[in-house]
């Protein structure tokens, strides 16, 4: 019995060394990325001093030129969107990059699927795992699941699936960018059909299940800019063939409540349709993105700063 004891305790040591070696080595692999998408997260969770910076989902990594943003509004622009990603995780950049400055603007992309409504928010804590330990992220983990506070007490958790990411980033970065952004340069050849949604009747609302999580992380970003007087705009940029906003309405209540600028393009006549402004029917193509954000920085010169 003492020999099977004996056992068990060495195997469960070994199990901790193990956890303990995976995570000397995920972080120096983290610390040391040259590139790619670790180097790119490295960079703006840890380094990025820009003044004006970009937030949303694939869209905003595609629509916003922080070129033109910069040399129309005289500050330097970032663009730290994330393709598939929302305010789970922009709410917990915001908190690492806040923590050491402060951004003049933050121009924030809102998509429906990743900033307002139901679905898995597990998967946006997945680019956040490296930073657990920075101030205010490990907080996001517990709201969206108690039990990520135990399992990120393992290394081998916090670092699993991401190890060819880690080791194609120390050795041959493979993805580029133009300070975060990424413009499609192809043109959508087809128009895709509109889908039929049955409207609802004067007495009936839309049936959108929204995600209490995310509104309270948006609520929770507003309240963190207007405390360190970072200038907050909203923004939906177009998409093609797109003639209503009603899933918007919680984005536009939160505006009005806080007297926050919403610059609404999403249903824009000038853009959604047409297909030479296009890449699919959700993205649009390099010709689109600066038409778009050429429009956008007139706007925001209108702006009241800070």
């Amino acid at each position: 019995m003492k020999k099977f004891v004996s056992k068990v305790i060495w195997f469960l040591i070994g199990l901790v060394v193990l956890d303990v070696l995976v995570g000397l080595g995920a972080r120096y692999l983290v610390g040391h990325a040259k590139g790619g998408d670790t180097g790119l997260n490295n960079y703006i969770c840890h380094e990025m001093r820009d003044e004006c910076i970009v937030f949303g989902s694939s869209r905003g990594m595609h629509h916003y030129d922080p070129n033109i943003i910069a040399d129309s509004l005289g500050m330097s622009c970032w663009n730290c969107s994330l393709d598939g990603n929302g305010i789970i995780l922009m709410y917990g950049r915001y908190k690492m990059l806040s923590a050491r400055y402060t951004p003049k603007m933050l121009i924030y992309d809102v998509q429906t699927s990743f900033d307002l409504l139901e679905n898995d928010n597990h998967k946006y804590l997945r680019n956040l795992r490296y930073y657990y330990d920075d101030p205010g992220v490990d907080s996001i983990f517990w709201r969206v699941d108690p039990l990520e506070r135990l399992k990120m007490l393992s290394n081998c958790y916090r670092y699993n699936y991401q190890w060819l990411q880690l080791i194609s980033d120390n050795i041959h970065p493979m993805r580029s960018n133009d300070k975060g952004y990424k413009p499609m340069d192809k043109t959508m050849t087809y128009k895709p059909k509109a889908s039929y949604k049955p409207k609802a009747s004067a007495h009936q609302k839309e049936d959108y299940k929204y995600d209490s999580l995310k509104l309270h992380y948006l609520e929770q970003l507003v309240v963190a800019c207007k405390a360190n007087g970072t200038q907050l705009v909203f923004a939906v940029s177009p998409q093609f063939n797109t003639h209503d906003d009603k899933v918007y309405q919680p984005l536009k209540d939160i505006c009005r409540k806080y007297h926050l600028p919403f610059l609404n393009h999403y249903c824009d006549k000038d853009f959604v349709d047409r297909t030479d402004y296009f890449y699919d029917s959700v993205h649009m193509n390099r010709t689109g993105a600066t038409a778009y954000t050429k429009m956008v920085v007139g706007e925001l010169k209108g702006l009241a700063m800070p």
